[in-house]
């Protein structure tokens, strides 16, 4: 069996055992040859024309020669990318942005679709997300490359390869000290980062640690004038209140407030159930960041309180993060090596969001301020429909309300590997990786709330679940009287902030238990060349559940909730073949198949590839497969899975507000599949010049979607899925549930990718650049599909998984390196979309968010002996463009980021 073979068989197996091995490419010399392993592809030489499948390769050298501070900031360098869930706040998609998380998302098909690897093994997503975390990998000083599969992998990886594979590879061998720190300038929001790298050892054992410390401060909607925009909720703070009588004066007299006469309005206006809803009386008043909205030719009293959130809730939150790695290598006997792996994550972050939720989650009636209250103007029991605290705060503190999330992550792995006969290898693992979130919020029990409407509120009154404890007396000694009216909020005592915010916290947990081992070898030679074959098991076991404090499970929460606590194990089986011949010389023919058993269901994925080396100069490739995604623990269930928010108009009344949203499993989901077919070519028309053209075409079957609130309460407000106050009949909660679309996401479309390097002089310039054209994206709703192609795809009906689908993706740019000097600039193009957000489909959008394009610089000067130290600056987005506006949230993740320039300075030293 020729190396060219043998290397193109391993290809197919790096998502096994035998990815972890310490055979990768590498930058430090090597004692002795061995093997090198690619995602993907396990060739031993890395070039787009000697692989079956389209790959983007970023070296050590490449991370570089750019300002990431992070692993996920690296996915704005792959066009391919079609934005990142999580970081920043998408309230359109959702994504904890509460956490310094990024996701990938290939061809825009979702997180879920994209696999991530560390070392060629699957780590668990991180919890409370439904995805891994690219920022927990590994401390970047770690990094040899990271490299992206651009088409279906699940016959190589199993499970979740739908669009392909993100790849992280440590530098294993490497020897000595290195050293860095970065920091990054960025208006309201620095950022800084820490690193250290030490390998030692010899050619039979090996050790290299790394570890990283890495800050980003949080950035608010207020500090960004793209996001500082009025963003209404109708229930706000100054509220509404609910009038159950005629209001009077304790003389009987009419109560006229702010000269306004309200027993008068309600004489003229109450329902025929004697009620009638009046808006705060100081609504709009300077600094409530409220407008009032009155109804038809009212000037006083009647309509909505429209307040803005906006300005007050991040943009990203502000993290503090811990990572540290090793990999570690014995060579116990000549041909058989033992090695291990560890890797730990840590991060604290805090959120600092509006002071209070609203509260739309009420019982059969909303909160009541009885007449006895003494800040009752009314005379009469009112109820109330609003937020504890406004944009002012409460009695002059509580500006925001922090939310402080803990994440940790562990990824553990023990493998061997050796010579079993004649030529043949194997590969043995063991992996342990675990995600734990404790994310903790604050939101208002509704019967601590009501209690202090009562008079018996502050955190030393002796109240009772079933009423007032001894010695208490309304509004007496330790027991005080709250107002939620907006005039009295300076009169208030401090400690009555016991009432109106409750700590509550949700503990996620996410594990896997992995075993595997591959055996490959030559089976027999046909004509000169060798049929190789690999075959290889696994076994994992996942694991997720979550645990609610008191307050979301009880339901209680004025905005959240209820929740169920919940525990998931299932327990998945696999195994492949793969063979590999070489027809005639330079031309491969690869096949793979996977099965994968979870118990409940199956599936089975095949791959077809081919890589031809027409001349030296030219290379064809292609591949043909079947990809497919399982549905998550949770999905399969017929459970209470998650609780959330989110903004949805109701259409009974045209009000738009946050409203609950409870997601419920399907045990009837089956598993998604796709088919994925890719052809491309690779010209090497003169010396330093690669040109690359690849047709790509995902479609998707039975794809796991999850119903759009906003869908299912615009086709019918009033079924069993929505939720509604007894009283005011206010929409409360809606219910969705995952279902699988009939067909499913449909893309397909042309990457290019080229680089020239020539010299000037003395100058070494290289040129580069890679496109993504997007030929198709046909977006399935569950009942009707239409083209995706340049819109936002936010409209009511959109699903879940719909990405902004702009039409050109590009990253280009130019590199000078001259003796010690290296100057890069980079050009990020992405083409702009229309904006549909809320409409309904069929209706043609009037707005458009604008292309977002920007240039980065980095210089970067090496020196000592052996340029073991440099200097680098440089800038992101150099002419501080601004985003694009899009509604709602003010810009659109997926396309543009609202940071502005960020100017860095970094230092290294290796020794």
């Amino acid at each position: 069996m020729n190396s060219s073979t043998r290397a193109l068989l391993m290809g197919g197996l790096s998502g096994l055992a035998l990815a972890g091995a310490p055979a990768m490419a590498q930058t430090a010399p090597e004692a002795k040859p061995q093997e090198i392993i690619v995602t993907g592809s396990y060739l031993g030489n890395v070039r787009q024309e000697d692989r079956a499948s389209p790959i983007v390769s970023v070296d050590s050298k490449a991370l570089e020669k750019t300002g990431v501070a992070s692993i996920g900031d690296l996915t704005r360098f792959i066009p391919q990318n079609v934005g990142s869930t999580g970081g920043m706040q998408d309230l359109q998609k959702g994504g904890a942005d509460t956490r310094d998380t990024r996701s990938a998302n290939l061809r825009g098909l979702g997180s879920g679709a994209t696999l991530v690897l560390l070392n060629g093994r699957r780590v668990t997503p991180q919890a409370g997300d439904g995805y891994v975390n690219l920022n927990s990998l590994t401390p970047d000083i770690a990094v040899n490359r990271v490299e992206t599969v651009l088409d279906g992998a699940s016959s190589t990886y199993g499970a979740d390869a739908v669009a392909g594979v993100f790849n992280l590879i440590t530098n294993t061998k490497f020897t000595g000290v290195k050293m860095s720190a970065q920091y990054i300038s960025m208006d309201k929001s620095p950022a800084w980062n820490v690193q250290a790298m030490v390998g030692l050892g010899n050619d039979r054992i090996h050790s290299v640690f790394s570890a990283s410390y890495r800050f980003q401060d949080n950035l608010q909607n207020g500090d960004r004038a793209v996001t500082n925009f009025f963003n209404a909720s109708t229930t706000g703070y100054p509220g509404r209140f609910v009038l159950y009588g005629r209001p009077q004066t304790s003389t009987g007299g009419n109560v006229i407030i702010n000269g306004n006469n309200y027993t008068a309005l309600y004489d003229a206006n109450k329902a025929a159930n004697g009620t009638l809803t009046v808006v705060d009386p100081n609504c709009g008043l300077s600094g409530t960041s409220s407008v009032y909205l009155p109804t038809a030719g009212a000037t006083f009293g009647l309509g909505n309180c429209a307040y803005s959130y906006q300005a007050q809730n991040p943009i990203r939150p502000q993290s503090k993060s811990l990572n540290i790695h090793n990999d570690t290598t014995f060579e116990v006997a000549p041909g058989h090596t033992i090695y291990a792996e560890l890797s730990y994550y840590h991060q604290d972050s805090s959120r600092y969001g509006v002071p209070s939720y609203a509260q739309t989650h009420n019982g059969a009636t909303p909160p009541l301020m009885p007449a006895s209250n003494p800040y009752n103007p009314f005379g009469v029991t009112i109820g109330f429909l609003g937020r504890a605290i406004g944009a002012q705060g409460f009695a002059g503190t509580y500006q925001y309300r922090v939310m402080r999330d803990t994440v940790d992550q562990q990824h553990y792995v023990l493998g061997a590997r050796g010579k079993l006969f004649n030529d043949w290898k194997y590969a043995v693992s063991a992996t342990y990786s675990a995600s734990h979130t404790i994310a903790r919020d604050k939101d208002t029990d509704m019967n601590l709330f009501q209690a202090a409407l009562n008079g018996y509120g502050g955190p030393n009154c002796n109240i009772r679940f079933n009423g007032a404890g001894s010695g208490a007396v309304a509004g007496v000694g330790n027991c005080l009287y709250y107002s939620p009216f907006q005039s009295d909020n300076a009169k208030q005592d401090a400690s009555l902030l016991y009432n109106l915010q409750t700590d509550e916290f949700s503990d996620y947990k996410n594990e896997y238990f992995v075993g595997e081992a591959v055996a490959n070898g030559s089976l027999v030679t046909i004509n000169g060349h060798s049929l190789d074959v690999a075959v290889g098991v696994q076994a994992r076991k996942e694991k997720s559940r979550g645990i609610y404090s008191d307050l979301l499970l009880s339901g209680f929460g004025g905005f959240i909730g209820p929740a169920r606590n919940y525990s998931y194990t299932r327990n998945v089986k696999s195994a492949f073949v793969e063979a590999n011949y070489e027809v005639i010389d330079g031309l491969n023919v690869n096949a793979a198949a996977r099965y994968e058993d979870y118990g409940g269901f199956s599936s089975t994925a095949p791959k077809l590839a081919v890589n031809w080396r027409v001349l030296p100069q030219i290379s064809l490739r292609g591949s043909l497969s079947r990809a497919f995604q399982a549905p998550a623990i949770a999905n399969s269930s017929n459970a209470l899975i998650s609780t959330g928010v989110g903004n949805i108009t109701d259409p009974k009344d045209g009000t738009t507000t946050f409203r609950t949203i409870a997601t419920y499993g399907n045990p009837n989901l089956k598993p998604q599949t796709a088919d994925v077919f890719n052809f491309g070519a690779t010209f090497l028309p003169v010396p330093k010049m690669r040109l690359s053209v690849d047709f790509w075409q995902f479609k998707y079957n039975n794809q796991i979607q999850t119903q759009g609130a906003q869908a299912v309460i615009s086709a019918n407000p009033n079924s069993s899925a929505v939720i509604r106050d007894t009283t005011t009949g206010s929409a409360q909660t809606i219910n969705v549930t995952s279902f699988n679309a009939t067909s499913g996401t449909k893309t397909s479309g042309i990457d290019v990718a080229a680089q020239y390097g020539f010299n000037v002089g003395r100058v070494q310039v290289t040129l580069r650049d890679a496109v993504t054209y997007l030929l198709k994206y046909d977006i399935d709703t569950g009942s009707v599909v239409y083209d995706g192609i340049g819109y936002r795809n936010a409209f009511n009906q959109s699903p879940g998984s719909a990405s902004a689908a702009p039409r050109w993706r590009s990253v280009a740019g130019a590199d000078f390196a001259y003796g010690t000097h290296d100057l890069s600039i980079t050009w990020r193009y992405t083409s702009g979309v229309l904006d549909d957000y809320g409409l309904n489909l069929g209706t043609a959008p009037t707005d458009r968010i604008k292309a977002f394009s920007v240039f980065d610089v980095q210089y970067t000067k090496s020196f000592g002996s052996d340029d073991r130290f440099s200097f680098t600056a440089g800038m992101i987005n150099a002419f501080d463009t601004a985003p694009g506006f899009a509604k709602f949230n003010g810009y659109l993740p997926s396309i543009s980021d609202p940071f502005g320039r960020q100017i860095y300075a970094r230092v290294s030293a290796k020794f």
